[in-house]
């Protein structure tokens, strides 16, 4: 009988030191990219690293699939949930597609969360950087000036299925029927899969299409380059402009040659870090409301508003425009680019 107990005794304190070792002393916090490999997502990864060091209590880390295709990111969200993590964060490629994979994660005590979604459905915050529909009329307000307020333009998104990229569109298609009568829409959007090499080649057939075209509006980071190159190879610098969301080290040489006359984004890094706050302060048992401070530039005193799926987006106040006059002020004493 005694030996029994004293093993028993064994036993317990084995299984206690067990369950001890096992035990998650770190959050882990985790972001899916749209895609890896690109100036703008290797930026994102900043903010996500420098979050990690600020943290003790957290494990943050980002990844991506290397083709913007919305199964490969489903297949990297599955891949977390098998692993237990405790928080997703998500860029995502298509927010519809990643719902399935959300509900799977909040019944396995997961919390999700999006960046770039404002009509995600299953996460309990999305977080922008900005209203999508005031930074699209802004850019179409920059545009306009720059081609008297008459012409022809073109916007490109990334994927006719990205929410950001289109509710930028329809910002600036708003802006233009209310203030704009004489810009007019060369046909419809169009899609260049956020690839480069894309835009450049649908850019060319625009300048072929329509001579009389004064610019292309680019929503994903690819366009304003892509369709930059077009315009330098065709002879048409002073013609026809690029404009759009992308950052001064993708964009910078084409801003200086006059391809693009106007470039907008937010800070990755900021946009990355405010996320992956709020999946901490949540995982801390805090609360999120109007006005909480996110520890970054722009996202000091957030907004948050419900989407119609009853789903609370956050909102910063958070974009940059930069110009061939003011582009310097991105650059570091070295010449390299600071973003």
């Amino acid at each position: 009988m005694k030996k029994f107990f004293v093993l028993a005794l064994v036993l317990s304190l084995t299984a206690g030191l067990a369950v001890t070792a096992g035990a998650k002393d770190k959050f882990e916090i985790v972001m899916v990219v749209k895609l890896e490999g690109v100036a703008w997502f290797d930026n994102m990864r900043l903010g996500i690293q420098q979050f990690d060091k600020e943290f003790p209590d957290v494990k943050a880390y980002q990844i991506g699939a290397d083709t913007a295709d919305p199964a490969a990111q489903v297949a990297l969200v599955e891949d977390l949930i098998a692993k237990g993590v405790d928080a997703i964060l998500v860029v995502p490629n298509d927010p519809e597609s990643l719902v399935p994979a959300f509900k799977k994660a909040n019944k396995a005590g997961i919390l999700t969360f999006t960046h770039e979604a404002s009509n995600q459905k299953q996460v309990s915050f999305d977080i922008e950087a900005f209203d999508n529909i005031a930074y699209g009329r802004h850019m179409m307000d920059v545009m306009a000036d720059y081609i008297g307020k008459a012409g022809k333009w073109q916007p490109f998104v990334g994927h006719l299925t990205s929410t950001t990229h289109n509710e930028w569109v329809d910002g600036e298609e708003m802006q233009a029927k209310d203030k704009y009568p004489n810009i007019m829409r060369a046909t419809d959007r169009i899609e260049e899969k956020e690839n480069q090499q894309v835009a450049y080649e649908k850019s060319l057939e625009l300048l072929k299409t329509y001579p009389d075209l004064k610019a292309i509006m680019g929503s994903a980071m690819s366009t304003v380059p892509g369709a930059a190159q077009a315009i330098e190879e065709k002879g048409k610098i002073g013609k026809v402009a690029a404009f759009g969301t992308c950052l001064p080290s993708v964009a910078g040489d084409y801003l200086e040659s006059g391809a693009a006359k106007s470039i907008h984004f937010w800070v990755p890094a900021d946009a990355g870090y405010a996320t992956a706050m709020v999946a901490y302060k949540l995982l801390k048992g805090e609360k999120v409301t109007d006005g909480t401070n996110l520890g970054r530039p722009g996202y000091e005193k957030i907004i948050i508003k419900k989407n119609k799926d009853g789903v609370p987006v956050i909102y910063g106040q958070a974009w940059m425009d930069v110009t061939k006059e003011n582009l310097k002020e991105w650059k570091k004493p070295n010449g390299d680019y600071k973003l």
